[in-house]
């Protein structure tokens, strides 16, 4: 019995020592010789959105190459972006600024910066929320444009700006109208001047103006509220706050108010810039270079980085023809040469994009396509239905870009 029992025992631990053995062996990995196998290899999972096994490849190669002046850096900057992608936004802000600290004339530079405003950017709050990734996004974005003025990041980045500045504009005027509630006069004022001094042509002040005036008026300023008020209704006429801005001012004209001082003192000089007014109908604030009117198609064409921002939804052309019916409601938005429409972190690429408020949708042709984590989605018409976000694609065809995914 004995002899059978070690015999037995020397069978089981030789099968242990041969399972470890086999499992020794496939842990050992032979040491790459090429960095840019590994390099490739992380790119094909990042492309395939494998944001975990590509962290993997490029600490691997980071590892095995720490002083590869070429993939090294590389592998860091992939590394934060799947962390951006994977939305683990601290820890990609964490990898970029490390980055900016080890290689600060690094020509990616710029891409880094912008990434960074991103990060911040992606957790932007609503209105009625503690604003700080909203204020750290603008800074960021503005650094990019100040710093890299000739990059394509300078100009994606100046689109974020105007966005980031309308938010905090809403922000301003929604504690403003808090305090108007609660009867705290003087803050509402300081809040809505604030508004109107540091985010102009945001789009919101016929409310900057209206909240302001009001304000002054329930503390007794009637001559200081007076400015404010008649720009209110001669500048935004169409607006929904210039209709009590008029009972208003009718009241104080009837009291034989004078006006403390001009309107252009009271409330700012504002920058010289073009926009539309087309009606409280159209939702969008337009900006361009220049503007001409066209009475027999009753429309306005605006020409030169045009940018129109609305609530969900952001353009950019060369040119925007916006026609409108006989009541002055707008009735067609035309973009034209080399359109761009971004909703949230898609971007929609195109030659013609068409905007209809009654349909609720932009529909963009002539060379169609939407960037994708490195592939293009192109088609015949690529149509954004703006209420829902559902995107249709008509003639859908996938194309794959290079390895450069900026």
């Amino acid at each position: 019995m004995k002899a059978k029992y070690f015999q037995l025992m020397g069978v089981v631990l030789i099968c242990s020592l041969l399972l470890v053995g086999c499992a020794g062996k496939k842990k050992i990995q032979s040491a790459p010789k090429d960095p840019a196998v590994l390099y490739t290899n992380g790119i094909v999972l990042f492309n395939d959105g494998k944001y975990k096994e590509a962290i993997e490849v490029f600490t691997r190669l980071k590892d095995y190459f720490p002083s590869d002046e070429l993939y090294a850096p590389k592998a860091d900057i992939r590394i934060a972006d799947c962390y951006f992608f994977r939305k683990e936004y601290p820890e990609a802000i964490t990898r970029y600024m490390e980055f900016k600290k080890q290689h600060p004339f690094h020509p990616d530079i710029p891409y880094v910066e912008y990434q960074l405003g991103l990060c911040h950017y992606r957790q932007v709050l609503t209105k009625d929320r503690d604003q700080k990734a909203t204020e750290r996004a603008l800074t960021a974005f503005q650094n990019v444009v100040a710093n890299y003025p000739d990059t394509i990041f300078a100009q994606k980045a100046q689109e974020k700006i105007l966005f980031c500045q309308r938010r905090l504009a809403e922000n301003e005027l929604y504690i403003a109208h808090f305090y108007l509630r609660k009867g705290k006069y003087s803050a509402a004022e300081k809040r809505a001047s604030s508004a109107l001094a540091k985010y102009p042509a945001c789009g919101l002040d016929d409310e900057a103006l209206y909240y302001l005036a009001f304000a002054l008026h329930k503390q007794e300023k009637d001559p200081e509220a007076l400015p404010p008020l008649t720009q209110l209704v001669q500048d935004y006429p169409q607006s929904p706050f210039a209709k009590e801005g008029r009972k208003l001012l009718a009241s104080l004209k009837v009291e034989g108010v004078i006006a403390a001082s001009p309107a252009s003192e009271e409330v700012g000089l504002r920058e010289s810039r073009t926009l539309a007014k087309a009606g409280e109908n159209l939702p969008f604030r337009i900006t361009a270079k220049s503007t001409k009117n066209i009475p027999e198609k009753n429309a306005i064409l605006y020409t030169g980085d045009v940018v129109a921002l609305g609530e969900e939804v952001m353009i950019r052309a060369e040119s925007l023809l916006l026609t409108m019916d006989a009541g002055n409601v707008p009735r067609e938005m035309v973009a034209r040469d080399e359109v761009v429409v971004e909703r949230g972190e898609q971007e929609i690429f195109c030659k013609k994009a068409v905007w209809s408020p009654t349909e609720k949708t932009m529909v963009m042709t002539e060379d169609a396509k939407i960037r994708g984590i490195g592939e293009w989605t192109r088609g015949d018409e690529i149509t954004l239905h703006l209420d829902t976000g559902r995107i249709e694609i008509k003639g859908k065809k996938v194309e794959k870009m290079g390895e450069d995914i900026k």
